[in-house]
């Protein structure tokens, strides 16, 4: 038959010639499989063309993601740059700080003064004192690296929930992306989030991914590239609340031992704002001694 070589030659209607030969070979009237036979060849050749465009698609979005990065890139290194510089980000591991402010909670407005202590990657103790219709409480919580405590007017509890402990290594992951420490590391993909107005200024924003660890948002001022806005997932590793999208917004920088920081932050979980807090005092450590988380 003379068909059949060609559909060998052409390698894509090789079908087409095996419907042909069958239908000689059984006497039919052909007709219907000239149609069949024939949108055949064209869906093999549609599906042949449709995969090589998705070939280069691909391609063509690896090499825009990778340019995509490489721009998140330069744009985190300019932040660091201007918040102090890689040498003195990563330098000050250790910090201390006094605040007070206000929070939200259950309809109520509460004064809140206090101390934190953090040394990255795993120490924290954070002293509280709330006054709630002229009645003072004191609260400490802390986190060393096993276990998690508070204690509450003296009276003290140890948290061991696995749960509740990876949480808190979150909360600690977390502060030291928005700290921006080694931010310019491979081990962090960048990803851009795109232009927003964020309290009347101009901001741009990065995603930052880790494997095995939530995603962060964050959101750099175009002018002059402090960081206004943070966004991740959140959960209080004390199990006083449930999981909420936390925004943390920071203002008022003031240079501190060489370093740009946010003298002003407010916190908003799932849209509400439940925290306003002015720094009062900060300073910055290379490792702040064991002896500042012990417990009371």
């Amino acid at each position: 038959m003379e068909c059949k070589p060609c559909a060998v030659r052409s390698g894509v209607l090789t079908h087409k010639a095996i419907f042909l030969s069958n239908g000689v070979r059984s006497g039919q009237n052909n007709v219907s499989d000239f149609h069949h036979v024939s949108t055949m060849g064209e869906n093999v050749m549609y599906r042949a063309g449709s995969m090589f465009l998705a070939t280069l698609a691909l391609v063509g979005w690896s090499l825009s993601a990778h340019a995509q990065e490489e721009e998140c890139r330069a744009l985190v290194k300019e932040a660091m740059k201007a918040h102090g510089g890689k040498e003195a980000l990563n330098k000050y591991l250790g910090t201390q700080v006094k605040y007070k402010g206000t929070g939200e909670a259950n309809g109520m407005t509460i004064k809140v003064d206090g101390e934190v202590f953090h040394n990255y990657p795993d120490r924290m103790k954070n002293v509280i004192n709330i006054d709630i219709n002229n009645m003072n409480l004191t609260i400490q919580q802390g986190y060393d690296g096993k276990a998690l405590w508070i204690n509450v007017m003296g009276m003290a509890q140890e948290i061991k929930d696995k749960e509740l402990i990876d949480e808190m290594k979150e909360a600690i992951y977390c502060g030291k992306v928005t700290a921006l420490v080694d931010l310019d590391s491979k081990d962090y993909k960048l990803a851009p989030l795109g232009d927003m107005k964020i309290k009347d200024k101009d901001a741009v924003g990065v995603r930052v991914t880790k494997t095995g660890k939530r995603d962060v948002n964050l959101w750099f001022d175009k002018k002059s590239n402090m960081l206004v806005k943070s966004e991740y997932r959140a959960k209080d590793p004390f199990g006083q609340g449930g999981e909420a999208n936390q925004e943390k917004y920071y203002s008022n920088y003031k240079a501190v031992m060489g370093v740009q920081t946010p003298m002003r932050m407010e916190v908003h979980n799932d849209g509400k704002k439940t925290v306003d807090l002015e720094i009062t005092e900060l300073r910055y450590h290379e490792k702040l001694d064991d002896t500042y988380f012990a417990r009371p």
